[in-house]
Parts: C-alpha cells; sequence; structure tokens
C-alpha cells in the first residue's frame, strides 16, 4: 500500500510538471517581452503595472474558464475529445513551427490586435492577455490535459495548480520585463522562443499521436 501511494504520488508530481512545463512553454512569457516593452514604451510605472495586472487575469480567467466548460461544448457539439486532441495538436504544432522560425504566430498577435492595442487601456486584455498569452494554443492545452488524462477530481486539481503556478511566473516575468529586456534583448527573446517552439512541437505530437491512439483503439 505505501509503495503503491508512493508511485501515485510521483506520478502526481510527474504529471503536475509536465502540464505546468508545457503551459509555460505554449504561453512563452519571455517571447511576449519586447512586445509589452515595446506597446508600454513612454507608460508610467503604475500604467505598466495596471497593464500586467489585468494581462494577467484576463489570461488566467480565459484558461480556466475553457478548462472548465470546454469539455461540455464538446458534448454539446457531439466532438469526442479524441478529435479534439488531434485537431489542438495540429494548431499547437503550428504554433511552434512559427515560433521555431522566430515569429509571433498569427494565431496568437495579428495585425488588427495590433492596432486595437494602441489604447492604453485595452493592450492588458488584447493583445497581451489574448491572443499572445491565452491563445487558441494555450487554451487547447489546457482544455486536452485537464480531460485526456482522467475525469477524477486530483487531475483536475493539478491541472488547476499548474495553471495558476504558470500565471503567477508569468506574471513575475512581465512585472520585471523592462530588466529582462535589458538583459537578453530581442535576440535572447527569439532564442528562448525557438527553444520553447521545440517543445511546443514535442507536445503538438503527443497530441495527435494520442488522439490517434484513441480513436484506433475505438475501431
Amino acid at each position: 500500500m505505501a509503495l503503491t501511494g508512493r508511485r501515485e504520488s510521483v506520478s502526481a508530481i510527474f504529471f503536475l510538471v509536465t502540464v505546468f512545463l508545457a503551459l509555460f512553454a505554449i504561453l512563452n512569457p519571455v517571447g511576449a517581452v519586447p512586445i509589452l516593452v515595446s506597446l508600454t514604451e513612454g507608460y508610467t510605472k503604475e500604467e505598466r503595472s495596471r497593464v500586467i495586472k489585468r494581462s494577467v487575469t484576463v489570461a488566467a480567467g480565459m484558461l480556466l474558464g475553457f478548462m472548465l466548460v470546454g469539455i461540455y461544448v464538446f458534448q454539446v457539439l457531439g466532438i469526442d475529445i479524441a478529435d479534439f486532441q488531434i485537431a489542438g495538436g495540429i494548431l499547437v504544432f503550428k504554433v511552434a513551427f512559427d515560433m521555431l522560425q522566430g515569429k509571433t504566430s498569427t494565431t496568437k498577435f495579428t495585425h488588427t490586435e495590433e492596432e486595437e492595442s494602441l489604447q492604453k487601456e485595452s493592450i492588458g486584455v488584447v493583445p497581451i492577455g489574448t491572443p499572445l498569452l491565452a491563445g487558441p494554443g494555450s487554451i487547447t492545452t489546457v482544455i486536452i490535459y485537464f480531460n485526456f488524462r482522467s475525469n477524477t477530481l486530483p487531475n483536475h486539481v493539478l491541472v488547476f495548480v499548474a495553471v495558476l503556478m504558470v500565471m503567477l511566473v508569468s506574471y513575475l516575468i512581465l512585472r520585471y520585463s523592462t530588466r529582462i529586456f535589458d538583459l537578453i534583448g530581442k535576440t535572447g527573446s527569439l532564442i528562448v522562443s525557438r527553444i520553447m517552439g521545440l517543445l511546443i512541437a514535442a507536445i503538438g505530437v503527443s497530441f495527435v499521436v494520442a488522439g490517434l491512439s484513441s480513436v484506433i483503439a475505438t475501431l
């Protein structure tokens, strides 16, 4: 019994770390640093702080919201989680491919959103909060992790904790974005984004493989 409990604890910790790293990679707050610094140029310290708090709050709200209701949307539309894993894996791989090329994915940031972000009060929502942090890729990832392992309460709690951990780390990175940008510069952030892109590509492939395995098993 003790050995079984220890294995379950190790498995839970491993799952928590896996979800945390996956979400951190796809949110890529380090990659958002140059954009935040550029969009908040000329802002006071208080204005920048409000933007960061709003962006993190919006991103966390969207991730948690879709995490909780996503599976019910699938049920209404008649979509199986395995189908969503395949489609989501392809989308995540697209985000990763763009990051490996050193550019911000169009699924995360468009020119229209860039124009909307010119208003000081709005950039915390668009584009920093969404879709730069809580974009289609990150929303897809959190829905899959929340549902694909099991529908047990401990699994759901672990994903919930992972989301909160990622958002806390993202807040700290964005809060010190000016210092980070001065330290690593745009080149450094691109290097980090490409490393994250490689990890995300592997996650996307794993989603597709898991989805295909589930589909094949039901045939």
